[in-house]
């Protein structure tokens, strides 16, 4: 299993043409991001209460899907 945090993995997907991708550029763009929890509920209430996040939490919902995917390979 891999052993990377979310926002690593976030920014693999920076330059995608979708909303996943734009997601992707605010967080690495938002200084205070929490650059090191894997864990959900933290990364969605930050998105949620501090972020300048205009998208659905759909987006970030598919994002973190992902995530998780990813690190089982």
């Amino acid at each position: 299993m891999k052993q990377y945090s979310f926002y690593q993995y976030a920014l693999t997907k920076r330059n995608e043409n979708s909303e996943v991708g734009e997601l992707a550029d605010l967080i690495f763009q938002d200084l205070s991001f929490p650059k090191f929890t894997n864990d959900y509920h933290t990364l969605s209430d930050y998105l949620e209460t501090e972020a300048m996040f205009t998208k659905p939490m759909s987006v970030f919902d598919d994002l973190f899907d992902s995530y998780e995917e990813w690190l089982k390979f």
